[in-house]
């Protein structure tokens, strides 16, 4: 009896732990686990908060500068926040004022708009941000008229082009050569967000929002002077400056106009179908006559250009014209070929053979291309680069090239393909090319050839002698001849220090 009240004691202590232990039991399979969310930061907890709706509304309440500043009604969780729901029987929460206040530390707040993506060849893509998905439209719209004007394009799209009776010219495609994807989604307020289409106007024709630099007119300034001494083409001048309609419009003295470069992010495609007259060049004859001193000529005939009418085939990207086709050519008047008689009596008092330098402005120099011809890039600056040349098309592939003047061949390539770009094989900007050094210090570079250039190194070759073909090597945007001119020395390399000028000036 005495052992059995010794352990009533300990009996009790057990009895009374099973107890408790069954009650807290019972009580955690009926008590449901609470929700709770946690907060993350670029994958880093910050906290957990007792409702997410309460943290957007409590963001919502206190972004009113926000909404504000872009027009909106609603400003939401920054991009870079995770918001995760979990169960638990126990947890820290903390309030949506203190999650907040970390948020807002480390991230900018969101908003509704659209992301407009932009594929650049070889370059990384560009992203544009925008509030409303209209103002891209309206803004590439605007962008479209910088280059082509609205009475044309309006009449293109509401098939009301006039027919080309005569001469002329017609639309036949617009269109953006990129890859554009516009999506939906909640856009960082430390972005560049566009709100209205002039803006985004100016920003797809500059890549900029910066105002350009301006000019003060000064006594004798043109357009075309100002615009090339400033590094713009003389249809970019009237661009950033459109209260111009034309480059004859006068300057005044003292009078500011804008300099901005043009840097367009779009390439906007015009296809064109041109019809024009131009000249058909006649040719030279000569005639011998033993009755005439040697080195003596006379005119027999005077040489008169013919007309012809050209059907053409072009592209302009930009505005700028890449190279065209000729898809018909009209004679409309023969031209009458000059006829030269050359003396051969010989004296015995001798007569003077010595050279003459040929007489620049009186059109001595000869052309590089046959005819009928398109020049699509003259002697200009371009998006801020100085085009050193001019672009001659519309010969097709494999059409001659001919020496401008007589003189020697310096340095010639014709390691690359007739189409592409610049490679490990082709290793220069002008693709296959000959050099030449003409009178006058003239140094004429004849570029993008196609393989099989004709004219070596050393030779000496005469006006109008074939030194190679048409083609589309090295850095070219299609069939073209880049013919460049420079005084005193080429470029670069062993004759290089040239001082680069005008070609269109010889004539």
């Amino acid at each position: 009896m005495g052992k059995l009240k010794a352990y009533v004691p300990v009996l009790l202590s057990l009895l009374i732990s099973f107890v408790i232990i069954l009650l807290i039991g019972f009580n955690s399979v009926n008590k449901a686990p609470g929700e709770v969310y946690k907060v993350y930061v670029d994958g880093n907890f910050i906290g957990a908060i007792k409702s997410k709706s309460a943290l957007e509304k409590y963001i919502n309440n206190e972004q009113k500068s926000l909404k504000k500043e872009y027009g909106v009604k609603k400003v939401y969780i920054p991009n870079g926040i995770d918001i995760e729901k979990e169960l638990t029987y126990k947890g820290k929460i903390i309030s949506e004022k203190k999650i907040y206040k970390k948020i807002k530390e480390k991230k900018s707040f969101t908003i509704k708009g659209y992301i407009v993506t932009i594929s650049k060849e070889k370059e990384k893509d560009i992203k544009l941000y925008l509030l409303k998905k209209g103002i891209f439209d309206k803004a590439v719209k605007q962008v479209l008229y910088s280059f082509e004007s609205k009475e044309n394009v309006l009449n293109y799209k509401n098939d009301t082009q006039a027919e080309i009776k005569t001469t002329g010219s017609t639309i036949e495609n617009i269109y953006i050569d990129q890859d554009i994807t516009i999506q939906e989604a909640f856009i960082s307020t430390d972005e560049l967000i566009f709100t209205n289409e002039v803006d985004l106007t100016k920003y797809l024709l500059f890549g900029t929002l910066d105002n350009g630099k301006e000019y003060t007119v000064r006594l004798g300034d043109t357009i075309e002077t100002v615009a090339f001494n400033n590094k713009l083409s003389p249809s970019e001048f009237l661009i950033v400056n459109p209260e111009f309609t034309n480059v004859n419009n006068l300057l005044s003295v003292g009078q500011k106009v804008s300099i901005a470069l043009i840097s367009p992010i779009l390439n906007i495609v015009v296809e064109k179908n041109v019809v024009e007259d131009m000249d058909k060049p006649y040719d030279t004859i000569e005639k011998e006559d033993s009755s005439m001193d040697l080195g003596t000529t006379q005119v027999e005939t005077e040489g008169v250009n013919g007309i012809q009418r050209v059907t053409e085939k072009i592209q302009y990207v930009n505005g700028e014209a890449r190279p065209a086709y000729i898809s018909n050519v009209e004679v409309l008047k023969e031209p009458v070929n000059k006829v030269v008689i050359k003396g051969t009596k010989k004296t015995y008092g001798g007569v003077y053979t010595g050279s003459i330098d040929p007489a620049i402005s009186s059109g001595s120099w000869g052309w590089a291309t046959v005819s009928p011809y398109i020049i699509t890039s003259y002697f200009e600056w371009r998006w801020g680069r100085l085009h050193e040349g001019i672009d001659i098309s519309g010969c097709g592939m494999g059409s001659p090239i001919f020496a401008i003047e007589s003189g020697t061949v310096l340095s010639t390539y014709d390691g690359c393909s007739n189409y592409g770009s610049i490679s490990d094989s082709c290793g220069d900007y002008f693709g296959n090319y000959v050099w030449i050094q003409h009178p006058n210090g003239v140094y004429a570079v004849y570029a993008h050839l196609m393989n099989g250039v004709v004219a070596y190194p050393g030779q000496q070759v005469s006006k109008g002698q074939v030194i190679g073909y048409m083609g589309s090597s090295g850095s070219s945007t299609g069939t073209h001849l880049h013919l460049g001119t420079f005084y005193g020395g080429t470029k670069y390399g062993e004759y290089g220090g040239g001082t680069v000028f005008n070609p269109l000036s010889l004539y």
